[in-house]
């Protein structure tokens, strides 16, 4: 069964012009009007029961319900990524204390090359407080700039107090 043929054939009825009557207007209980009101019954019976028909075999999908369900599961899969993602220790660590500015964002490159290379998720970079230095903190902003110029880095942020706090940067690799 075809709902589109049938969808058609319910267009053409609806859609046909009507054909004006060249007789006189049949009376009710005249036979002739009550033949013709019939067939338009039969007509339109039949047409029905090859939807429901249709229906019956193919059945409906509710797409708002359907979007929304859908919405519903992402939504839940992404929080419960983000939680799992949040929780995990980092699974490797690299520590620029010390370094000069090129020599930092050189052993940064390489490192993300490597976590990369090696499919880890989640690393931490630790680069001090800045307590230390002459001048301002001279390796947070290093460590910054390169993530945020760097293809494989996704979102990234200060560790917790228990890893480092301000002197550390959890980094998402993509």
């Amino acid at each position: 069964m075809d709902f589109g043929k049938i969808y058609r054939q319910w267009e053409e009825q609806q859609s046909s012009p009507k054909k004006p009557s060249t007789s006189k207007r049949i009376p009710k209980g005249d036979p002739q009007s009550d033949l013709q009101r019939d067939e338009s019954r039969n007509n339109s019976e039949a047409l029905r029961q090859k939807l429901e028909q249709w229906l019956d075999e193919h059945g409906t999908t509710d797409k708002d319900t359907s979007i929304e369900q859908a919405f519903d599961q992402d939504k839940a899969t992404t929080i419960a990524a983000n939680t799992r993602f949040k929780h995990m220790l980092p699974q490797a660590e690299l520590d620029l204390h010390g370094l000069h500015e090129v020599e930092a964002r050189q052993a940064l490159q390489a490192f993300i090359d490597r976590c990369v290379a090696q499919g880890l998720e989640k690393v931490s970079i630790i680069h001090g407080k800045g307590n230390h230095s002459r001048e301002e903190q001279v390796l947070v902003h290093v460590v910054r700039e390169e993530l945020e110029h760097n293809p494989h880095a996704g979102e990234f942020g200060f560790a917790d107090g228990r890893h480092g706090g301000r002197g550390a940067t959890w980094v998402r690799i993509r």
